[in-house]
């Protein structure tokens, strides 16, 4: 799995087809894998600096330069020759680390914006806006990582015997290889939503359910009662294409969602009794936005301050 990916990353790299957030991606990957590859046997070191020589040759043939001249290109063929001579994925970095001591890390972002993050097993981790993250600067047996709070996206890589989990609230969601979404805004409802293979949720020990592709978990906070829905995957990860989706949500909790996006807050004079579905485009103005809302609540909203960016929100 891991193998194929960076295959595929370079290959679209080096076809100019690759998009600015998967170059950045197969950076950060070979980064990792270059670096925390290990010491080898003689025999490895001259089958690596011969498979070296190969992709260079092949890389310069195709771009027609150099191979030297980008450090990209030495990334490349250092964490190929890793992974295709020693076999090795992800979980090799984290078994030889396992006798340091973990240091505990946060990933911030600000409101409106996102950020990627590549894991010591390789697992990647998109960031939605107003968000915090906390995860091992390495794994040493069964992976975990929280969301404090905010939404991510999560696309984990497979590791035999050491299963994948997040904390976020009280609950716990398991995985062992698949890609899902998890929103956790405060007093809010908390949603997890699976775009590829399994995940089971989790409560003080007690199975809340278990998702499969396309199908979305929403939890309340206040009593922990939940509904499943079933969902398209665009849905699911839809805020990595800059889209903001909800999903059968309350008013109130629309238009909290919307203050992490955008720097405006909102006063609902009254509970609206209503709940809607709707995709917003993360590059429309707040002008925009309130146009679109009041559309879909067929409520008005107004200015309570101007210049200051509150809304109210009128029965």
């Amino acid at each position: 799995m891991i193998r194929s990916k960076i295959n595929a990353l370079i290959s679209k790299y080096l076809d100019s087809k690759a998009t600015p957030e998967e170059e950045h991606l197969l950076d950060s990957w070979l980064d990792v894998l270059a670096k925390d590859a290990g010491p080898v046997n003689e025999q490895d070191a001259r089958s690596r600096e011969q498979l070296r020589r190969s992709i260079l040759k092949v890389i310069k043939e195709r771009t027609g330069q150099p191979a030297t001249i980008h450090t990209l290109w030495r990334k490349i063929a250092a964490a190929a020759a890793v992974l295709l001579v020693m076999g090795i994925g992800g979980w090799w970095v984290m078994n030889n680390r396992a006798a340091q001591k973990v240091a505990w890390l946060e990933l911030h972002t600000a409101i409106g914006e996102k950020k990627m993050l590549l894991l010591p097993d390789s697992s990647c981790i998109w960031l939605g806006a107003n968000a915090i993250l906390k995860y091992p600067d390495h794994f040493t047996g069964d992976r975990q990582v929280q969301l404090v709070t905010g939404e991510a996206f999560f696309d984990i890589a497979p590791a035999p015997g050491h299963p994948f989990s997040v904390i976020t609230d009280s609950l716990q969601v398991q995985v062992l290889g698949t890609s899902f979404h998890i929103r956790a805004y405060p007093q809010q409802l908390l949603e997890i939503g699976v775009s590829t293979g399994k995940v089971s949720v989790h409560k003080g020990g007690q199975v809340m359910g278990i998702l499969t592709a396309n199908q979305l978990l929403q939890v309340n906070r206040n009593n922990y009662t939940f509904s499943r829905l079933s969902v398209s995957s665009p849905d699911i990860n839809g805020w990595k294409q800059d889209k903001i989706v909800f999903d059968n949500m309350p008013v109130e909790d629309v238009l909290m969602l919307l203050e992490n996006y955008y720097p405006v807050k909102f006063h609902v004079k009254r509970p609206v009794d209503r709940q809607i579905s709707g995709s917003l485009n993360m590059h429309l103005t707040i002008t925009q936005i309130i146009n679109v809302m009041e559309d879909l609540t067929d409520h008005q909203l107004k200015i309570t301050s101007a210049g200051a960016g509150n809304y109210s929100i009128d029965q």
